[in-house]
């Protein structure tokens, strides 16, 4: 797992196993995400254990008991090798893929911690923050599938749709520029994540300088693949070789900032390289997550900071695009963008090398070259006539940014969406309590603020529990067939992933439950459960003894005493503080164990004990203790 480095003399795991074995090991293990290829493996000492990678903790918990020395070896080729394979056709491509049900997901994300994954993506919709899978980022590691949650489902035979806008027409004649005059020497700062391509940028510039006679130097700062760690490609073009000097580029005195991540480009680094008075940017607007995000699922995703860093540094004249989102969605593929911004860089005349030059560069390259050119000549069209862009891709989907939804809009969507989980009376009841909050806070404030927002918010978000009931009407209404029609380009086989109860068995070094993989005949059963929601909390409910369903229960009923006695005091009590409880459940999320545990975590913020499905602890009159 060490990249794909080369290294002296034959290795192999029997090779390795017999050594430690010689040198005294009392238990080998091997731990791997292919246990079947051991069938036909030969030479591994008498003793060694073959287990699959989900047993890591049982088999470590054993060879900690085992006396004397033991070895554990993680047999796994490493993903991002993986994934430069097969884009090269020298490793196996599995035709199956994962994908979230983003209606089911509950954004606890369990998924990042069981993978360690920066594939599973952030999603931004009208009910908060969820996770997506980037099929261009997919390792086909499949850890994520760990995650308890029933939000995943895995594709088998289809592909991601790509060149979505390649059937809207072929692409006009677009004129050239006038490109920049080259100074002595002109430099290029090209700055993204690694695995994304910023190396190739800069060799692509490098080699098309040379193409046009020019004189080109080119240093790359190489990152962590795996961790979205920092790129930096730094291009040097002259038409005098005695102008270059060193590769590094020098403080302010970059010419243009190709910015494909900006987090790397307003890191200190970069912004000490940058001139107000002498560099242009063009820069993709949308952030990748940081591996931060992998184990800090609430981390603030915005660009305000890293976007006020960069003004302060660059010309007026610079362009903030998202080229993350135009460049996905015109081309099916992420990988897309920093050629999406290179030719979006050259049409704005800020790259002083000519256009076939570049094309022929890409054309050398020899990897996914009519992908690469297309996305060059994208970026061309929306330097050129961004409205070009536009009337292609028709209007941007509601997902993808932070979604901070009007009051009135929110509740009404939410009175939709619990007529359809229960009945009208149950949408009744959340308009209640929100009439009743918007009431109170506007006696006070003159209008509905924060305290009424949060009510309309977290009543719904424990109103609408996601029972067996509930991820069955999610998976059958139709919203989930068509986003896998929209994010594959053919029919596929699905096969679902679910603990269902009486059903999963529990692992045996944690105790917990394990969810077990069930195929499309799923969908005809989901279609029927939906159907039975009217038994939802009644005594013919047949999941409604589940200790969990008892719990959301409760915690749903005590909200809602708890806001009610808030709003007879509101005229007396901290605004801030009432803000506060009611905001309490927004920290509640996931399924089963996960949930259990941030409930737990909920509860332990109120410093008074509190009964089963608390929130806030303590009576309304003590409110300020409990906050």
């Amino acid at each position: 797992m060490t990249g794909g480095q080369t290294h002296d003399g034959p290795m192999s795991v029997p090779i390795i196993a017999r050594q430690v074995a010689a040198e005294g090991a009392v238990r080998i293990a091997v731990v791997t995400d292919e246990p079947e290829k051991y069938s036909h493996v030969s030479g591994m000492p008498g003793g060694t254990t073959i287990r699959h990678r989900n047993d890591l903790d049982a088999v470590q918990r054993e060879l900690r008991a085992t006396k004397g020395l033991t070895i554990l070896i993680y047999d796994q080729t490493c993903a991002a090798e993986k994934r430069r394979r097969r884009k090269h056709g020298r490793y196996p491509d599995p035709p199956k893929r994962l994908f979230i049900n983003d209606l089911v997901c509950e954004g606890c994300g369990d998924c990042s911690a069981k993978s360690n994954c920066i594939a599973v993506k952030p999603l931004e919709t009208e009910f908060g923050r969820k996770r997506r899978i980037d099929q261009s980022d997919c390792n086909k590691d499949f850890s994520c599938l760990e995650g308890f949650c029933p939000s995943f489902v895995t594709v088998h035979g289809a592909t991601p749709r790509r060149q979505i806008a390649a059937a809207n027409g072929q692409m006009p004649d677009l004129p050239d520029p006038e490109t920049a005059a080259i100074k002595d020497p002109f430099n290029i700062l090209v700055t993204g994540i690694g695995g994304t391509g910023v190396v190739t940028i800069g060799a692509l510039l490098g080699m098309a300088a040379h193409l046009d006679g020019k004189f080109v130097t080119v240093l790359d700062n190489t990152g962590l693949a795996q961790k979205n760690g920092s790129v930096s490609s730094h291009v040097r073009i002259s038409a005098e070789r005695n102008a270059l000097g060193g590769g590094r580029i020098g403080a302010g005195t970059t010419d243009l900032l190709l910015a494909c991540d900006m987090v790397v480009a307003a890191s200190d680094d970069m912004l000490s390289r940058l001139s107000a008075e002498r560099t242009m940017g063009v820069i993709n607007h949308n952030i990748s997550p940081t591996a931060a995000f992998v184990h800090n699922g609430a981390i603030d995703l915005s660009a305000a900071l890293e976007t006020r860093s960069l003004r302060q540094r660059i010309l007026p004249g610079s362009r903030f695009l998202r080229a993350g989102e135009l460049a996905t969605r015109l081309m099916g593929d992420s990988v897309a963008v920093n050629l999406f911004l290179t030719g979006f860089a050259w049409q704005s005349g800020q790259i002083p090398l000519s256009r076939g030059a570049l094309e022929r560069a890409i054309e050398l390259n020899g990897v996914a070259v009519r992908a690469s050119l297309d996305a060059f000549r994208w970026g061309r069209l929306a330097a050129h006539d961004m409205s070009a862009i536009e009337a292609v891709l028709g209007e941007a989907p509601a997902r993808g940014e932070r979604l901070v939804p009007d009051l009135d809009e929110m509740v009404e969507q939410r009175e939709g969406e619990l007529v359809a989980y229960q009945d009208r009376a149950y949408a009744d009841r959340y308009l209640a309590l929100v009439v009743l909050a918007r009431g109170a806070e506007s006696a006070r404030l003159g209008k509905p603020a924060e305290f009424t927002h949060a009510v309309a918010w977290n009543f719904y978000k424990l109103l609408a529990y996601k029972d067996e009931y509930e991820v069955a009407r999610l998976y059958t209404d139709g919203r989930f067939e068509q986003a896998l029609r929209d994010a594959f380009e053919n029919d596929a086989k699905i096969q679902f992933h679910l603990a269902p109860p009486l059903l999963a068995r529990r692992d045996r070094s944690t105790g917990l439950l394990r969810k077990r993989s069930f195929g499309p005949w799923m969908m005809p059963v989901f279609r029927l459960l939906a159907k039975l929601k009217r038994l939802r909390g009644t005594i013919f409910d047949p999941f409604g003894y589940q200790a969990e369903r008892r719990q959301e229960r409760a915690m749903a009923d005590h909200y809602e005493t708890r806001i009610r006695e808030l709003c007879t005091m509101f005229a007396d009590i901290e605004v801030a503080d009432a803000v506060t409880i009611a905001r309490r459940p927004e920290s509640i999320a996931g399924f089963g164990h996960v949930k259990a545990r941030a409930i737990h975590a909920a509860q332990s913020l109120a410093p008074q004990p509190a009964p089963s499905g608390d929130l806030a602890g303590g009576p309304v009159d003590q409110h300020k203790e409990a906050v």
